[in-house]
């Protein structure tokens, strides 16, 4: 039988632990609280309700009628439409994500070095942030209508021929790509300009002095410099070029001939037209899958290929 002042030196120094673990971690999870409750809510759970969903079928009103397994994944898998959803979504993010970060970076320059038509840029830029992306893709069919757009309008008044936009494969591509693009590239320069903010100028002062110009003073302090910039804005650019939907809802429908079918609107049209909630929600796992593998994929490799000394 342990000897009672020792069971009560062992109470004491647990409630000094206690004491001492509250005093230092006591504020920051305080703070943290709301967080995390956020994440749980909009993020966690509805992975796990994802998780749970894939394994089951549906009637058209969402009652579960069975449980599935994995057939749900097997079917996925071997949908040749959603393959090619997966490949298109992938080749998206090829093109969206440079173009995407030099569009960014190249505003974030121009403002960063104040020249003419600053306020032109911002409101180029930022302004579709502040619009709602249904607005933005409407104006966007507006502009391009193959008979009443405005874009057709002038095509037809410098004598060149008129472009059908959303019924051409790459036309309707490069439409979508680029409204993706101009809705997402203000989140990107404002990545890089904080970059920058961050860049101590002794630095670059220090290279103009050794005789470096514009060039070299931007490829091999400013770029460099820009690491962590870089890889978040790369992270976020691929995030969004993955999740491409309203403008595919709103002005392709996945055409034509299949040239816009991305996963994202395979698995809307799966959930929401074809009612069936368990196919959705296991592409739409097998897409998250996919978006980690390649984010780590860029990660890495930019940690190898981004590095300053």
């Amino acid at each position: 039988m342990p000897h009672p002042t020792a069971a009560s030196g062992r109470d004491i120094s647990r409630r000094n632990r206690s004491a001492a673990f509250l005093e230092g971690w006591g504020p920051a999870l305080v703070f943290l609280c709301p967080a995390l409750v956020m994440l749980c809510l909009f993020k966690l759970w509805p992975i796990a309700e994802a998780i749970h969903t894939s394994t089951g079928t549906f009637d058209p009103g969402g009652q579960r009628i069975d449980t599935a397994g994995f057939d749900n994944f097997g079917f996925a898998l071997s949908d040749s439409r959603f393959q090619w959803g997966l490949w298109l979504s992938l080749a998206a993010a090829i093109v969206k994500v440079p173009v995407q970060l030099a569009l960014g970076l190249a505003a974030a320059l121009m403002l960063r070095a104040n020249t003419g038509g600053n306020a032109l840029v911002r409101a180029m830029v930022i302004s579709p942030m502040f619009f709602g992306l249904p607005v933005t893709t409407f104006v966007f069919a507006y502009l391009f209508d193959a008979n009443v757009g405005a874009i057709n309008a002038i095509l037809s008044g410098i004598g060149l021929p008129r472009v059908a936009w959303l019924s051409t494969e790459a036309p309707a591509q490069l439409l979508v790509l680029g409204l993706s693009v101009w809705r997402d590239v203000g989140v990107t320069m404002l990545v890089f300009l904080a970059g920058l903010s961050a860049i101590p100028p002794q630095i670059a002062a220090a290279a103009r002095l050794d005789g470096a110009g514009p060039l070299a003073l931007f490829f091999t302090i400013t770029l460099p410099l820009l690491a962590r910039s870089f890889q978040f804005a790369v992270v976020l650019a691929t995030l969004a070029s993955f999740q491409i939907l309203v403008p595919v809802l709103m002005l392709t429908k996945g055409g034509p001939t299949g040239a816009t079918d991305l996963a994202s609107f395979q698995i809307y049209e799966t959930a929401f037209s074809y009612f069936d909630l368990g196919t959705a929600s296991s592409m739409s796992l097998l897409l998250l899958v996919g978006l980690i593998v390649v984010i780590a994929l860029e990660l890495r490799w930019l940690a190898v290929k981004w590095t300053y000394e």
